[in-house]
């Protein structure tokens, strides 16, 4: 199986994309969430025609997002109370980044990234019994 990495990205219009630097298929949408669903029909599509044949069957995506797409597709999966508890930001400033009023600072993004890989590492040594 093949790996490659997907970027998605919330545009100045409040669209978001989905998109490889290798393969020319794209997803939009007006939500993440909605964009990888069209990414993946956009991957499935491809591959039916003769002219797209260098695209994997198996191909497998490691997605990066920009701060405002990560945070509109994890809003409600994590909620922004949870996510002000594990990043440290206020909640309503990371709902502004989350709706793309604002955008963070380089120096917030790595806040935010740190918070998340602190909070995934300490999921990772949970066990239950």
């Amino acid at each position: 199986m093949r790996t490659t990495t997907a970027i998605i990205e919330r545009s100045k219009d409040n669209l978001f994309s989905v998109y490889t630097n290798e393969y020319c298929f794209i997803g939009f949408g007006n939500t993440a969430h909605e964009a990888i669903d069209d990414f993946y029909l956009a991957y499935k599509e491809f591959q039916e025609f003769d002219e797209y044949k260098n695209i994997p069957k198996d191909l497998s995506f490691i997605f990066v997002y920009d701060t405002s797409s990560f945070l509109q597709l994890f809003k409600d999966r994590i909620g922004l109370a949870n996510l002000q508890a594990i990043t440290g930001i206020n909640r309503r400033q990371l709902h502004h980044y989350a709706s793309g009023v604002s955008r963070p600072s380089k120096k917030t993004v790595q806040r935010i990234q740190e918070g998340i890989k602190k909070y995934g590492e300490e999921l990772c040594k949970v066990q239950l019994i």
